[in-house]
């Protein structure tokens, strides 16, 4: 098994552990990230929840309605584009994120602080630059199998 190979099968158990996570609060993987992210306090489109969780936009969006209908979010648009929507957690769906998640984000706090800061950026940094580098030999990739179909 490569390292790279290894590194990709860690990071696919963290992602196993976080569906369990998520089935502990009884809902799927996929609404406990979307609600993980809409925490953060800043505006998001579904585009900006694709690219922060890395699932597929028709996923975020069945997540993003079934969250609507029950009223924790709401769409708004921008202001700079009419088409581009904000979704935006109500105050009961704030609740609802916060019951959901605290409890996940007062773990990863207590796992961050058994490993160290200095140990976690170091994991960041270097998970950051192999998706850099890997970034570049897919555009490379890409680039050469449209060469070679002209």
């Amino acid at each position: 098994m490569t390292k790279a190979c290894e590194m990709y099968s860690v990071w696919a158990k963290g992602t196993v552990l976080y569906t369990h996570w998520a089935a502990l609060s009884h809902i799927g993987y996929p609404e406990l990230m979307v609600l993980y992210t809409l925490l953060s306090d800043t505006p998001l489109t579904q585009k900006n929840i694709v690219e922060e969780v890395g699932l597929v936009k028709a996923t975020v969006n069945t997540v993003i309605r079934d969250l609507k209908k029950r009223e924790y979010v709401v769409l708004t648009a921008s202001k700079t584009d009419r088409r581009e929507k904000y979704i935006l957690l109500t105050d009961s769906g704030r609740k609802y994120a916060e019951e959901t998640v605290s409890p996940l984000l007062d773990a990863e706090e207590r796992i961050t602080r058994m490993i160290g800061k200095d140990r976690m950026q170091q994991m960041i940094d270097t998970m950051e630059l192999f998706n850099i580098l890997f970034e570049k030999e897919l555009k490379q990739r890409t680039e050469k199998e449209y060469r070679n179909n002209e």
